[in-house]
C-alpha cells in the first residue's frame, strides 16, 4: 500500500499543503481548542441554537419595522399629510372658519348696538348688553383662534414623529433583513 491511498488516494501536494497549513496555524488552533476546553458542557448546545436564535431576531426586527411603518402611517398617512395629522390640520381649518364668523357675528351686534344706542331712553340698555355679548363672542372667537393653532401645531409634531417611526421602521426592517440574509 502506497502513503497516497493511505489519504484516501490524494496527491501529496495537496496533503503537503493541509499538513503545511496546520502547521503554521497551530497557535490558533490551539488557542481554539483550549476555549472550546473551558466551556461549560451544555455551551456547545447553546452555540448551535445561534443560527434559529438570530433568525429569530431578524424576524422580530422585519416585524418591529412593520409595526413602526404602520404607526407612522396612522399618524401621516404614506404621503406625509395623511392621518391623524390631516385630521388635526382639517380640525384647525374648521376652528379658523369658525373663529372667523364669530368675528363677523361679534361685528353686527356690535354695528347693532351703535345702532340702538342712537335711540333715547330705551337703546342705551340694549345697546349695552348688545356690546357686551360682542365683547364675549369676539373673545371666544379669539379663543377658537388659539385652540386652531395648538391643532396646527401639533399636526406639525405628529409630522415629526410619523417621520421618526418611518425612519426606524425603514432600518429595522433593513437590519432584520440583513440578520436573516446573513443566516442564508
Amino acid at each position: 500500500m502506497g502513503i497516497e491511498e493511505l489519504f484516501g488516494g490524494r496527491d501529496l501536494g495537496d496533503v503537503k499543503k493541509v499538513v503545511g497549513f496546520v502547521m503554521e496555524n497551530s497557535d490558533g488552533f490551539q488557542k481554539v481548542l483550549n476555549l472550546v476546553k473551558g466551556l461549560p458542557d451544555d455551551a456547545l448546545a447553546v452555540i448551535g441554537k445561534l443560527p434559529e436564535l438570530l433568525k429569530a431576531i431578524g424576524s422580530g426586527l422585519a416585524e418591529a419595522g412593520e409595526q413602526a411603518g404602520k404607526a407612522a402611517g396612522a399618524l401621516v398617512g404614506d404621503d406625509g399629510e395623511g392621518g391623524a395629522r390631516k385630521a388635526l390640520a382639517g380640525s384647525a381649518g374648521t376652528m379658523n372658519a369658525a373663529k372667523d364668523r364669530l368675528h363677523d357675528a361679534a361685528g353686527l351686534l356690535a354695528g347693532l348696538a351703535g345702532e340702538l344706542d342712537k335711540i333715547p331712553g330705551i337703546g342705551d340698555a340694549a345697546a349695552k348688553k348688545l356690546s357686551d355679548g360682542s365683547g364675549q363672542i369676539g373673545g371666544v372667537a379669539t379663543e377658537i383662534e388659539s385652540l386652531a393653532g395648538n391643532l396646527q401645531d401639533l399636526s406639525g409634531i405628529l409630522a415629526t414623529v410619523g417621520d421618526a417611526l418611518k425612519g426606524l421602521g425603514n432600518k429595522l426592517t433593513e437590519s432584520g433583513g440583513s440578520v436573516q440574509t446573513l443566516l442564508g
